[in-house]
């Protein structure tokens, strides 16, 4: 599954030795778009996530630089208010939205909140509701479907509908988690 990979430096970043260092931990070329010398992403499989910790702490290392990556499912308000904060909270680390969020929690500051449920808010309530079973029942279909008392296709045309809907497939953990957290803290 492929992932948003935002990125935020404390100061200008080399971009050829950025772009090598990726290549080298993927094993390909990495298309990276920078939005200012400090800032940019890439969109790359969930399977770089695992060395990217050790390659940012290698670049602040060679560099001096503080560097944070932010994996995400799309780049929007949350997303990008999400990526100042990790900078603070997880220097030289990747880290996905959750870790931030409830990072920022610990600290009492909520202030995200109007924009994680801005994510949600024009969504129907069935594709809502259908999202919410599938992850009280542990992520199973099946489940789910016995509990919405709903037909196994109709349910996975909803699930469809709520992933394509909101680019959030939760059938992946840290998707599941920061749909969970907008249940807890403002679905009522």
């Amino acid at each position: 599954m492929n992932k948003y990979y935002l990125f935020l430096s404390s100061d200008k970043i080399d971009r050829l030795y950025f772009r090598e260092a990726l290549r080298a931990l993927s094993g390909h070329p990495v298309e990276v778009y920078y939005e200012s010398d400090k800032k940019g992403y890439f969109y790359e499989d969930s399977s770089l996530y695992g060395g990217l910790s050790v390659l940012l702490s290698t670049i602040h290392d060679d560099l001096g630089l503080n560097l944070v990556v932010l994996v995400t499912h799309e780049r929007k308000g949350l997303e990008e208010k999400a990526l100042v904060s990790a900078l603070s909270y997880f220097k030289n680390m990747a880290v996905y939205l959750p870790d931030v969020l409830f990072k920022e929690f610990s600290f009492g500051d909520f202030s995200s909140l109007p924009l994680l449920k801005e994510e949600f808010s024009s969504l129907p309530p069935d594709l809502l509701e259908t999202a919410g079973t599938y992850l009280r029942v542990g992520c199973e279909a099946t489940a789910a479907s016995k509990a919405l008392f709903i037909h196994r296709n109709t349910f996975n045309y909803r699930l469809s509908a709520f992933i394509e809907k909101t680019g959030l497939d939760i059938r992946d953990y840290h998707n599941a988690l920061l749909l969970e957290i907008y249940f807890q803290y403002l679905a009522r």
